[in-house]
């Protein structure tokens, strides 16, 4: 068996290069004689060096001998990459310098990088190193959201032609719709049209502003879809979330009562409930109403110790097959209830997402009111009365008394009086 140990003098760092060199070569020799075997002292150096950053790298001659070994490393990766730490999802992000496309970085990412660095750099170093260097001010805070809303180009919604002459009155102010919301609601023909240009401009001005608030939520409402199955409701909701946001919308059902569905409004742009809320119960109901207008959320990020406040981004949509889904009145305006006839889906795909929050975002910056006032909330409880559910207890009132008109006598019944009265009208005793 060959054996090489080493005893290395004081000044061995003045020749240290040299000396590290033939070490390589020593591990060379090692592939061709399976019993040769190095010192245990010549292998601790080795590996000390090699932790520090300080073995040269034959491949690279221009390195800096000066330079630390994570300055290489910040260096080469951002020679080659560029990274983000999305505050949206917690997560840092990487992409190629000639991408435009960010990955997750996750356990591949890091080793794939461990490879470049060990193959094209000489530098070898551990995952925990690489991780230490990647999850900090190296990787700038971005709200990818944020920052697409802000590029968004401006746009004078004054000019004319930015606008197709269509226009509608809202609190007595007489708005041009912008050309790319027009073309989008003329896509969707429905029962209720004359406030499906004005509503749906309100909640797209609403997703914008919401969009950009990081401390209060500022859409307040849910955009429902109502009628026959093979509508194309849900996917015309989808195309709501603009492509260059693809990752930032879920679709599906919602649990309020899960941890899962806090995720799901601090992390997406569009939340949209896909036939359930004929299904959900009087609790999962009010749960719901809650959801829609908390200003943040509570939630623990994955790999995370602490759960944390983070900003209420989802906007909600929702489709329902058929027309009754409303169950509460009082709660009724957090919705707003059109029922379809017909959607022109593949000129709907057609039409620019970009253009149509371009528009949005103008019509936010001209304060433009897209939350309801008192007078709109009234007409509002009017507009959604076709799409109550007629519970028993409804249809018994409604079967049993009516409203008086002013000349009309009437009669003034508590609860309890009115369930008395019901339980001798079906002989059954009813209860609160």
């Amino acid at each position: 068996m060959l054996f090489l140990t080493a005893c290395f003098p004081k000044n061995f760092a003045a020749d240290r290069c040299n000396i590290m060199q033939e070490g390589f070569e020593c591990l060379e020799v090692t592939h061709s004689h399976p019993n040769f075997t190095l010192g245990n002292q010549f292998k601790e150096i080795m590996k000390k060096n090699a932790d520090a950053g300080n073995i040269d790298n034959r491949r690279n001659p221009h390195r800096r001998g000066s330079s630390s070994k994570n300055a290489e490393i910040e260096n080469y990766l951002s020679t080659h990459y560029e990274f983000r730490y999305n505050t949206v999802l917690g997560r840092t992000e990487y992409r190629s310098r000639n991408s435009g496309i960010y990955t997750k970085v996750g356990r591949y990412e890091i080793n794939t990088l461990r490879r470049e660095l060990d193959c094209d750099e000489g530098i070898a170093t551990s995952s925990d190193n690489l991780y230490s260097i990647i999850e900090s001010s190296f990787s700038p805070r971005i709200n990818p959201v944020q920052e697409y809303f802000k590029a968004l180009p401006l746009i004078d919604i004054s000019d004319s032609s930015s606008c197709d002459g269509e226009s509608f009155r809202d609190s007595n102010v007489l708005y041009l719709s912008p050309k790319a919301i027009l073309d989008l609601a003329s896509c969707v023909v429905v029962r209720n049209s004359n406030k499906w240009l004005p509503y749906l401009t309100k909640w797209l001005v609403a997703v914008v502003a919401n969009a950009m608030n990081d401390r209060e939520c500022r859409n307040h409402t849910c955009l429902v879809l109502t009628g026959e199955q093979g509508k194309f409701k849900t996917t015309f909701l989808d195309l709501l979330c603009p492509s260059k946001l693809h990752g930032y919308s879920y679709t599906g059902k919602i649990y309020p009562q899960e941890k899962d569905t806090l995720t799901y409004i601090g992390q997406n742009l569009i939340v949209n409930i896909d036939d359930q809320l004929k299904a959900l119960n009087k609790r999962d109901e009010n749960e719901l109403k809650n959801l829609i207008t908390c200003p943040m959320v509570k939630y623990r990020m994955p790999y995370d110790k602490y759960v944390e406040e983070h900003p209420h981004l989802a906007s909600f949509v929702a489709s329902v097959n058929g027309n009754d889904f409303l169950t509460d009145p009082t709660g009724s305006r957090r919705f707003l209830p059109f029922e379809v006839l017909s959607i022109d889906i593949e000129r709907a795909k057609a039409i620019s997402m970009d253009n149509v929050y371009a528009e949005a975002k103008a019509l936010l910056k001209s304060d433009f009111r897209y939350w309801f006032d008192d007078d709109e909330i009234a007409e509002l409880y009017r507009e959604s009365e076709d799409f109550q559910v007629q519970t028993a207890e409804m249809e018994l009132l409604l079967r049993c008394f009516e409203k008086p008109t002013e000349d009309e006598r009437y009669s003034l019944m508590t609860t309890t009086e009115i369930l008395t009265y019901l339980g001798i009208y079906t002989h059954q005793p009813l209860v609160a």
